[in-house]
């Protein structure tokens, strides 16, 4: 057996932890940029000496780029979700003359971490749940990289964010089960790590409290935005002695699932059972019945996006507030999975 130790590369990581400097700086640096001072400079040339780091030479070529590398932080179970973020933000980058990639960060800081060490983009887009995980924006800040938030918590407190009111769209779904005639309305909440998922729970209740209507706890059950937990919640809410006649999913995939469960059942959509879903992505439209839910405009909101950071980037955006955060508007979309209820 060979004595030979292995040896781990020193990264980019490693360089700024010695340094005391951030990621940016010596990314900056070791790529020859401008604005970085001498004494920055100085620092993270000796601590790359000292630590015996080799750039790598595959990763240099995409670095001499990366003034224009966009990238995209996902971590979302909804594949329809992502090909709406990705669609809409590849469009506009194609439009500016911008490049795109996108990374999925299931383990955070530690992937974007990854992506700065190989590529370093000139600007990040932080999707949910990332744009709520307090580690993701501190790491961010921490190394002075450029990013902009897809619907954050505190909108109005972020650098650069783009969102949707998901509570006032949540709320007027509900608003409008109940101008069908529906008082037991079964509640599917989202994902608890994504802040949209109490915007949206906070609308469903919001509407019973608007029409004097007493929710019931056994109604509402824990989703977590994808197909199998909404089957799994479905099966719940419609073994209930007493089952929803209307059951709102806080987004179209578990929605999908509640009208497969009920056919199981054959329970009748809407006749028998009236459903509703949040977002329009695809799978709205292609299932039967066709869903009624909220047109989340999730390519628009990419799209403004990589135009937030194109104005950064270029220094061609007003320092006022309300120039960076851009709120779109969503749309009641009603299809044939919904209808008044059966007396």
């Amino acid at each position: 057996m060979s004595d030979r130790k292995i040896t781990k590369s020193v990264t980019m990581v490693d360089v700024a932890n010695d340094a005391g400097v951030s990621l940016k700086t010596v990314s900056r640096v070791l790529n020859k940029e401008e604005y970085v001072s001498d004494a920055a400079r100085n620092v993270v040339l000796a601590s790359a000496s000292k630590l015996g780091y080799k750039l790598n030479q595959a990763a240099r070529t995409l670095r001499s780029g990366a003034a224009q590398i966009l990238a995209i932080l996902v971590d979302n179970p909804s594949r329809s979700y992502l090909e709406n973020i990705h669609f809409g933000a590849l469009k506009k980058c194609q439009q500016l003359s911008m490049q795109l990639i996108l990374d999925e960060c299931p383990n955070g800081v530690d992937d974007i971490k990854r992506l700065m060490n190989n590529i370093s983009p000139a600007a990040f887009i932080v999707t949910p749940p990332l744009s709520d995980d307090p580690k993701v924006i501190k790491f961010l800040n921490d190394n002075q990289c450029t990013y902009v938030l897809i619907s954050p918590d505190d909108v109005k407190n972020a650098p650069l964010s783009v969102w949707m009111d998901d509570e006032k769209a949540s709320s007027e779904i509900t608003e409008y089960l109940i101008g069908l005639g529906h008082e037991r309305i079964g509640f599917i909440k989202g994902h608890p790590e994504h802040s949209a998922s109490t915007k949206r729970m906070n609308g469903y209740y919001k509407a019973h409290e608007i029409h004097n209507i007493e929710t019931d706890d056994a109604l509402i059950t824990q989703g977590y935005f994808d197909y199998a937990s909404g089957l799994l919640c479905a099966e719940k809410l419609l073994n209930l002695e007493h089952p929803p006649t209307a059951i709102f999913a806080s987004n179209d995939d578990m929605a999908a699932a509640v009208i497969a469960a009920a056919y199981k059942r054959n329970i009748a959509i809407p006749s028998g059972l009236s459903v509703v879903g949040f977002d329009d992505t695809p799978i709205a439209s292609i299932i039967s019945p066709q869903l009624t839910t909220i047109r989340q405009p999730i390519a628009e909101l990419a799209a403004n996006a990589v135009e937030l950071l194109s104005k950064n980037i270029n220094h061609s955006y007003s320092d006022q507030s309300n120039d960076n955060f851009i709120t779109l508007e969503y749309s009641f979309v009603e299809r044939d999975s919904s209808g008044k209820l059966d007396h």
